[in-house]
This record gives C-alpha cells, structure tokens and sequence, in this order.
C-alpha cells in the first residue's frame, strides 16, 4: 500500500509541473510552430480585392467594411489581416469601434490617435491609427482616452522609421 502512495504521490509531482518541464515546453513549441505554419501557408482562395471576394460590410452598404457588427473574434482577425494585407483595403471606407488611445512619440513629438481592438479574451489588441478630418488639437478635441468610439475613414498604409503601419485618414468620430 505504501508504494502505491509513493508512486501516485511522484506521478502526482511530475504531473502539476514538479521537475523537469522540457517535455512540455517542446510540445507547446510544436504547436506554435504548426499553428504559425498553417496561419502562414499559402491559400488558393483569390485575394479579397477580387471581385467575385465581398469584404465584410455593413447592412446598408454604407461602408467598405463594417467592424462594429462583427463579434470580438472576427473583429480581431479582420484586423490583423488589414494589417498584415494593406493593399487589399486601400481607399476603402472602415469603420471601427473601441476605446480611444492616445501616444506622444517622446523623440519627435508627433501624436497619434487609435482604435484599440481586442481578441475575444483580451488578452491581445491591435490598435488602428485614425487621422481626423480638418485640424483639431489634443486633448480638447478628442474624448478621453479609454473611451469607447466608433471611428469612419478611408483606410491607407504608410512606412515610418523602416516600419509598416495603417490608418485611417480623412476620419470622423461619430457621435
């Protein structure tokens, strides 16, 4: 009985993570690698600037793309590819709904506005720049940072300091 004790109370031990973890630690490596491997691989769907491809939109047709009537899991991945495929969206008209940030690049001063949009847990966000129509100064004429907005704008890419970003251009917060 004693060593039956014992040798449950060792399984116990190696199982809640007691000892050596390199056998965990190179499974979960693993499925990193496949799950990057299949979110990289090439498909044979035709780019969504082909026309027989509809973008997700709004119900009256109002916009190019409509993220506010998505759920929070296809609000996240339709970001993550308008980042990551630019081209596909240029020009089109995005609107976006989230909480409101604010950065103020120490080095240069130059101020930036954003969306933050999260994945269904929360646990990771995108944020899309937006650049508002006609002049407007900070803070006085932005909400609070945190508060939650929906934002309309024409979406463009551009390269700074070596780096890809995207945005919205000629936006306006809706009231």
């Amino acid at each position: 009985m004693k060593r039956i004790l014992t040798a449950a109370c060792v399984l116990l031990a190696v199982l809640t993570g007691c000892g050596n973890t390199s056998a965990m630690d190179n499974l979960i490596e693993a499925q990193q690698e496949e799950t990057y491997a299949a979110l990289t691989e090439p498909t044979t769907a035709p780019p969504p600037t082909d026309p027989s491809v509809e973008l997700p939109d709004s119900a009256n047709g109002e916009y190019d793309v409509d993220l506010t009537i998505l759920d929070s899991t296809m609000v996240y991945a339709q970001c993550y590819d308008m980042v990551y495929n630019p081209d596909n969206y240029a020009g089109k008209t995005i609107r976006v709904r989230g909480p409101f940030a604010y950065f103020q690049d120490p080095d240069t001063g130059k101020e930036y506005f954003a969306v933050l949009i999260s994945d269904a847990t929360a646990c990771c966000s995108q944020g899309i720049e937006f650049v508002l129509t006609g002049e407007h100064t900070y803070p006085d004429d932005y909400p609070e940072t945190d508060t939650v907005i929906t934002v309309v704008g024409k979406f463009n890419s551009y390269e700074e300091n070596g780096s890809p970003y995207v945005q919205l251009v000629d936006a306006v917060i809706e009231e």
